[in-house]
């Protein structure tokens, strides 16, 4: 049991600690990141500064905030992040990341054909632009040929963006967009859509919410972070794994077309199927309610 300094702050209060606590993590991830490269350039690889950079950033911005805020305001910091046991049946929520794939993919493609009208033509050249400098940045990362890259990957692609990201998104955001919303799924859609935002790539925006909207109404029906977590995971670990083969000739296949689908049953179908899981995922969560 903590007692937390600020457990009596108004909500509008604790929302400006927490903004404050990211606008500062942010920053200081940033300032940190760019210290250390320039303090030691002559030992660090272009790629290998990148990643000192992206993993200050996360654990500046992204892992330090949710953990900081709770611990000043909440009793029980670590139960109101959302860590405690993770029911079964949430391995389910792994199995629609999967499902979801060949309508998400559809999305992607209808996404990055978007065009802005012609009054916007600067705008949508700056979005091709960062979206073509993400992309390239994201190379970069993923096309390694060692074993040492591809675990230095997988635990800042994968591990380390999915307990940020879903700490931040999940653990504290959602909660407050839920509470403001009056609604569940419009909480958890507002928060997917800020999830998405905050990546900024535009092309890739619509997609991601999918994705967000996905991750959050697990966490909803469980109350463990350890189920988005875990979804987030598999999610990029499995991207992170797939560039990786195909990088080093050990498979052939398009990650960026990896689930892809040009039949509209199988599209429909995606759809359904990712629905279902979740209904059945929403009885199983009654039934544990019932029996508990």
């Amino acid at each position: 049991m903590f007692f937390p300094m600020m457990k009596n702050t108004t909500t509008a209060g604790r929302i400006f600690i927490f903004i404050l606590l990211v606008v500062f993590g942010t920053v200081f991830g940033s300032v940190f990141a760019s210290a250390v490269m320039l303090m030691c350039p002559d030992s660090l690889t272009d790629v290998t500064g990148l990643r000192v950079a992206q993993i200050c950033s996360q654990v500046a911005g992204f892992v330090m905030p949710p953990l900081f805020y709770a611990v000043l305001v909440k009793p029980e910091p670590l139960a109101y992040l959302g860590f405690r046991k993770m029911p079964v049946w949430a391995l389910l929520g792994i199995v629609a990341m999967f499902t979801a794939l060949p309508f998400n993919n559809l999305l992607t493609e209808w996404n990055e054909g978007f065009t802005l009208p012609e009054t916007m033509a600067g705008l949508e050249e700056y979005f091709r632009k960062a979206q073509d400098m993400a992309d390239d940045l994201m190379t970069k990362f993923l096309e390694v040929g060692s074993i040492g890259g591809l675990i230095a990957n997988i635990l800042m692609i994968a591990a380390l963006a999915a307990i940020g990201e879903e700490l931040l998104f999940r653990s504290v955001i959602q909660p407050f967009m839920i509470r403001i919303c009056r609604n569940a799924f419009v909480g958890i859609l507002v928060t997917s859509v800020l999830f998405s935002a905050m990546h900024f790539e535009f092309y890739g925006f619509i997609p991601r919410i999918v994705l967000g909207i996905i991750l959050g109404y697990m966490f909803y029906l469980t109350g463990s972070i350890w189920s988005s977590m875990l979804m987030h995971f598999v999610n990029n670990a499995t991207i992170v794994m797939l560039y990786y083969l195909n990088f080093n000739s050990i498979i052939a296949v398009d990650v960026e077309k990896f689930g892809s689908s040009d039949n509209v049953f199988v599209i429909a179908g995606s759809l359904l199927v990712t629905v279902a899981i979740f209904v059945v995922c929403h009885r199983l969560r009654k039934r544990d309610s019932r029996t508990s």
